[in-house]
């Protein structure tokens, strides 16, 4: 399912969101869309009231969470963007073998290590994250932007 800018679906909204939340994008991806996402988000973000400065935020930690999944993650992944009364919602999901015990973005990762960084900046800009795995492997990451931080 993807909608244009601004439209907006009737979908109920996921689990662990307001009741308010309304889906505003759906989309697939894998690597050749990654550069799409970044214009596909702000324009979501900015019809969802988000001020300039959290559209910035929100376009950042999409992208992050959209190349962790081609990076790590399988290849290919679904984003969400939801719009609730304060905040937009982002959750990127994959089908991938999960995120290896320890790796959750609460440390900062040391310098000059080569991953790990990605889910450490997604917390850092994010006004909250919550990261689901399935039994079988898959992960959600859901990041909340607020309209004022």
């Amino acid at each position: 399912m993807t909608t244009e800018p601004g439209s907006r679906s009737a979908q109920a909204p996921a689990e662990g969101l307001p009741a308010d939340a309304v889906l505003l994008v759906e989309l697939p991806f894998a690597e050749a869309e990654l550069a799409s996402l970044r214009p596909a988000v702000a324009a979501h973000a900015d019809a969802a009231g988000l001020p300039a400065d959290r559209v910035d935020a929100l376009v950042f930690v999409a992208y992050e969470l959209a190349t962790n999944v081609v990076r790590h993650g399988g290849g290919e992944g679904r984003i969400r963007l939801w719009a609730g009364t304060d905040a937009v919602y982002c959750s990127v999901s994959d089908s991938g073998p999960g995120i290896p015990a320890g790796i959750d973005g609460q440390v900062r990762p040391e310098p000059g290590t080569p991953d790990s960084r990605g889910l450490w900046l997604v917390r850092t800009l994010a006004d909250g994250m919550e990261i689901g795995t399935g039994d079988g492997g898959g992960t959600t990451v859901t990041a909340t932007i607020t309209h004022r931080r």
